[in-house]
Parts: C-alpha cells; sequence; structure tokens
C-alpha cells in the first residue's frame, strides 16, 4: 500500500481566512504551515497514553486514501502497482491538476504503512480494550 493525503484547501488559506483554528496535530508529521501547532502525542502523560494516540494514527489521522490488493497477490504484481501509484504521484501534469483542485498530495511510502498496520495487530490486549471504551463510548 502507499498512502496518499489530500485536503480539500490548503491549510494556510484556511487558517488565514479565519475558516479554521488549528490546536492541535494528531498526525506524526507535523505540517509544513503548523510548526507552532504541537502534535497531540507529545502531549500525552504517560507512555500508555503515547502508545493509545500512536495505535489510532493509522486507521484515519495518515491514510486518506490507498490501494490495496487482494490477500495471496503475487509479490511482483504488488511492486509492480506500487511503482506505478508512486510515478503517477511524481508525475507533473497529476501534481500540476492537483495543485489547480488546491489538493495536497502527501504520500506515504508503503514501507512505512506496513509497518503501521502491523503494529496494530501487536497491540497488548488492554490496550485494545481502553481504546474500545474510550473510542466507542
Amino acid at each position: 500500500m502507499l498512502g496518499l493525503g489530500f485536503r480539500q484547501r490548503h491549510l494556510a488559506e484556511s487558517v488565514d481566512s479565519g475558516d479554521a483554528v488549528v490546536v492541535l496535530q494528531a498526525n506524526r508529521r507535523t505540517h509544513p504551515d503548523l510548526p507552532q501547532v504541537p502534535q497531540a502525542i507529545t502531549l500525552a502523560k504517560t507512555d500508555e497514553g503515547r502508545k493509545m494516540i500512536d495505535a489510532r494514527h493509522p486507521q484515519r489521522q495518515r491514510y486518506c486514501s490507498h490501494l490495496h490488493a487482494t490477500p495471496g497477490t503475487p509479490k511482483d504484481r504488488v511492486q509492480l502497482l506500487r511503482k506505478a501509484f508512486e510515478d503517477t504521484l511524481k508525475d507533473p501534469e497529476f501534481l500540476a491538476d492537483a495543485n489547480k483542485s488546491k489538493l495536497n498530495v502527501d504520500p506515504v511510502p508503503a514501507d512505512v504503512i506496513e509497518k503501521d498496520i502491523s503494529a496494530l495487530f501487536k497491540l497488548d490486549p488492554s490496550m485494545v480494550g481502553k481504546l474500545k471504551d474510550i473510542l466507542y463510548n
């Protein structure tokens, strides 16, 4: 998989116009337009709190759009799909169209996504229960 972050408007425009006031960043990378806005994970008071914030990132905060293939897809085809997707994200015409539409293209490498998703399957069961309580109650 390779993630691709799209935002409807450039963040700086939303902040400058007063349509948005950003008080906290939930993503892992500091947004270039918001270097002064703290990351949620840095405000966690305990290691468990940091792990809970980190566990939630892959699902909603990081990957807005991604491609995936069915289990058992031959590795050579997966690599071919990844390369095609990565090449598209570097294509000048694609980037120009995205810019015209005021969409940010912020790719996340496939190996990072795989690592994040694998980590979800390794969460301590007690933490999974706490996350369910927080997210669903």
